[in-house]
């Protein structure tokens, strides 16, 4: 049965109207309609083929017409877009045919006239309670009339021969059984996958009502560092013009212009982070893929970061060899290894130390940067490609965190098919891995796509012009 049922429900599906399946009441209904169709064509071909055997051919004229009616109602679902109409249709046909059968087959003596409890049970399901109402009405006037004929004394006839009477009745109820508990496992199967769909809905909504959640605290979160990280620097620039314009003193203009200039920074670093956080939020970054050596680029971000390494007294121990060659976008992977060697800087005491070394690892380049700083606790390390999250370990020389770095630099890492991880323990400074294909060992693989939004995209070429 479940074979059948699932041949019943593909087939059923091609003849619901397309502006049905917005309404899942409505769609159920239309399949319902759709399944009873080929489910009672079915049915009466198989009677037909029977009647013919005992040369019952009243019967067979009369099922297969109601057969080729039932067997309509859902090309006319398609073609009129009327769910009433094709329910009310196999209402009618149900009626009339078991009605027409009484007729040729003796009466209240012959079987068809139990099928009629079948019709209001039918358009309950097809078209509702309220039409049910009138069709239990007729079926009821049916039967009735098929009675008072009875009782009145007029004898309608048997058009087969009645030596075949107990078979053909035995056949007519233990068709009618077969048929309401295929109706009903129909009706039951249409019932679960509205249910299914249901759920289905409810659990995207509660992952929706959890992403509205986390995007109203990170929402919140954003103020708050927006709030704090930009007053700070912001206070330090309008204090230090201040001064610009009360002191003559070359030494203390060029000290406040310095100041000025590392409080505009970090105010730029933040709003340039949460622009990248933004745009990879809404999939701006579509990467253009090239050979790259890592080592090339990595001594380049080195360079870059040469001044504030300087400042700490802090040593960068390098090994890079040339050669290492991954696909991968330049100006990302730039991007990434900047802010890793950058926080190795920033949370390194001064005059320490860094390691950098790039090499090669199971079919991926691996870029590690290596601090020696206060190194970080296993719940930080839970926490550390989370945005918005600042760690328990602070910069050694007054820097900002915004919390969104490594949460970049974890996002762009996919971007690039690659990954990044941490190997870290209190007090014994961490480590920062950043894995990449190798150029050879990605030419088989496919790039990620990126859908590109053009308000993002705006963000993005900001944060790249700055």
């Amino acid at each position: 049965m479940k074979s059948l049922l699932d041949l019943l429900w593909r087939k059923a599906g091609s003849f619901v109207p397309a502006e049905l399946h917005r309404d899942p009441e409505l769609e159920r209904r239309a399949r319902l309609v759709s399944r009873f169709g080929l489910l009672g064509s079915a049915f009466g071909l198989v009677y037909a083929c029977f009647y013919f055997v005992l040369h019952h051919y009243w019967g067979v004229t009369i099922v297969l017409a109601c057969s080729a009616g039932v067997a309509a109602a859902p090309v006319i679902l398609a073609l009129t877009r009327s769910l009433p109409l094709a329910g009310h249709l196999l209402a009618f046909i149900l009626t009339a045919g078991f009605t027409g059968l009484c007729c040729v087959e003796g009466g209240l003596r012959g079987h068809a006239i139990a099928w009629l409890v079948s019709v209001p049970l039918c358009a309950m399901l097809l078209v509702g309670k309220q039409a049910a109402k009138w069709w239990a009405l007729f079926s009821m006037l049916s039967a009735g009339a098929i009675a008072g004929a009875d009782l009145a004394g007029i004898e309608l006839p048997v058009t087969y021969n009645p030596a075949w009477h107990s078979l053909i009745s035995a056949a007519g109820y233990m068709g009618l059984i077969l048929f309401m508990v295929i109706l009903g496992a129909v009706f039951e199967s249409g019932r679960e996958r509205a249910l299914l769909k249901m759920s289905h809905a409810l659990s995207q909504l509660a992952e929706k009502n959890e992403q509205l959640v986390l995007l109203n605290q990170e929402k919140n979160e954003f103020m708050g560092i927006a709030a704090h990280d930009l007053k700070n620097p912001l206070t330090a620039i309008i204090g230090r013009a201040e001064l610009l314009s009360l002191n003559q003193d070359p030494a203390r203009v060029k000290h406040a212009a310095e100041m000025i200039v590392a409080a505009g920074t970090r105010m730029r670093d933040l709003i340039l982070n949460l622009l990248d956080a933004n745009a990879i939020d809404h999939g701006a970054y579509a990467p253009k893929m090239e050979p790259c050596d890592l080592g090339v680029l990595t001594r380049e971000c080195l360079e870059h970061n040469h001044a504030s390494a300087a400042r700490k007294q802090i040593q960068i121990r390098t090994t890079l060899p040339e050669g290492l060659w991954v696909c991968a976008d330049r100006a990302l992977t730039i991007q990434i290894i900047d802010n890793l060697v950058s926080n190795a800087i920033k949370y390194s005491p001064l005059a320490s130390w860094i390691q950098v070394e790039v090499f090669p690892s199971e079919g991926n380049a691996v870029l590690s940067v290596r601090d020696n700083g206060p190194g970080i606790g296993e719940a930080d390390q839970k926490n550390l490609f989370k945005r918005f999250t600042r760690l328990s370990a602070v910069p050694t020389g007054g820097e900002s965190s915004t919390g969104l770095g490594l949460s970049i630099v974890k996002r762009l890492a996919e971007v690039l098919n690659g990954s990044v991880d941490c190997q870290s323990q209190l007090g014994s400074g961490s480590t920062f891995f950043l894995h990449l294909p190798i150029a050879s060992a990605f030419a088989a693989a496919p790039q990620k796509q990126s859908l590109r939004s053009p308000n993002v995209v705006a963000l993005c070429d900001v944060r790249r012009a700055a």
